[in-house]
């Protein structure tokens, strides 16, 4: 009874960390209200509070699995935690845009430090359908946190700016579960056990690093472009897409808890119907006319893309290259890259269709996307 008792601490205490990987985008409908309070502060040097998170993660993706072989993987990751709960609440108490600057960036980085770090935890402990329903546990924990975070944050931006910030305080919590329940790992055993039967190669870690980066481009114009689409249409307000967010998160957390039966029913073809729906959620959002579309393609999106980002995660912890660590660090630093070049990404398909129209530029969102679903339905039909 103790033992299966601590096996069900640990499982909710390596996804509890989870809960903050998708916290840095939950202040992003505080934006206008920071913008008030630095009239002095350009606009979009204040936008980029919502994306100098994404750069900085992905740095420290790149450099985790080198600082947790000097002072261990669980150590490492609990750093990770610290530096989130320090950070992210930060700039509920100072006035100093530079400073808020900065501990937007450290948040990241922290949150870099444990992302990459969770998937070999669980590759560690856990092997076969366990190891893989975990991956979309976790999925689903992300988008969980992503959902309490950023209501938590719109409930207390009704106080001041600042106020948001305490959402973070989350962390606190983390920290406890993740040092009192997870036992500390050996990186020379760990690395042992994953190269067993390993291969040197990885180019099939830097193709699926290549599509993550694109479909992550994809992916976040629908988070950086809603807001203004919807009151630029007249149907809906700037705190709306707040709600979109929270329907993303929800759309997360129900794929990934989905994900192991997902993947067992369509197999390779996981991927293609994850882009099918990518592709119709977007075609939506161009059409629609109402806040309630929005709202239900922000659903769909979000669990689209949490099958698509769990199978590729799940391929590439099948390549056993001789650095697992360093496979899941340029895997998630792709899609870190993608994310934080979405803005650039939304300017090219812009100019490629020629328009500024928004709706028009999701439309091109969604055949990007139909033409990913269709590049994989011909890929795994010629495997097969």
């Amino acid at each position: 009874m103790r033992k299966k008792l601590e096996e069900s601490m640990l499982k909710i205490a390596l996804l509890s960390v989870s809960l903050l990987v998708a916290s840095a985008p939950a202040i992003n409908a505080n934006i206008p209200a920071m913008a008030k309070a630095f009239p002095n502060v350009p606009l979009s040097t204040v936008e980029l509070l919502t994306t100098i998170s994404s750069m900085f993660l992905m740095i420290s993706v790149l450099t985790s699995s080198f600082i947790a072989r000097k002072i261990g993987y669980k150590q490492t990751i609990l750093l990770g935690i610290i530096i989130v709960a320090i950070f992210g609440t930060l700039p509920a108490f100072t006035h100093s845009f530079w400073l808020i600057m900065i501990s937007r960036a450290l948040l990241g980085y922290g949150i870099g430090l444990f992302n990459s770090l969770l998937v070999t935890m669980i590759s560690y402990f856990y092997h076969g359908e366990i190891r893989t329903s975990l991956f979309g546990m976790q999925s689903a924990f992300e988008g969980l946190g992503g959902i309490f975070i950023t209501f938590v944050a719109g409930q207390l931006l009704k106080i001041n700016w600042q106020a948001p910030f305490y959402a973070y305080l989350l962390a606190v919590p983390v920290i406890l579960l993740f040092f009192i329940f997870v036992p500390n790992v050996q990186v020379e055993k760990k690395d042992e056990h994953i190269n067993e039967d390993g291969n040197n190669t990885y180019k099939g870690v830097l193709g699926y690093t290549f599509v993550i980066f694109i479909v992550s481009m994809l992916y976040m114009i629908m988070g950086i472009k809603v807001s203004t689409l919807m009151t630029s249409k007249g149907y809906g307000q700037a705190s709306d897409a707040s709600l979109v967010i929270i329907a993303l998160g929800i759309g997360s957390m129900v794929s990934g808890s989905m994900f192991g039966s997902i993947l067992r029913k369509c197999k390779q073809y996981t991927i293609t119907l994850g882009f099918i729906l990518l592709s119709i959620a977007m075609f939506l959002i161009g059409v629609a006319q109402s806040t309630g579309i929005v709202i239900f393609s922000g659903f769909v999106i979000g669990f689209a893309f949490r099958n698509v980002f769990p199978y590729l995660i799940h391929k590439i912890n099948e390549q056993k290259v001789r650095n697992a660590s360093l496979a899941t660090s340029l895997f998630l630093a792709g899609s870190n890259l993608g994310s934080f070049l979405s803005p650039y990404g939304a300017i090219l398909l812009q100019k490629l269709i020629k328009t500024n129209d928004l709706s028009r530029l999701f439309y091109a969102d969604g055949v990007c996307f139909c033409l990913l679903a269709i590049g994989t339905l011909f890929i795994v039909k010629k495997v097969k």
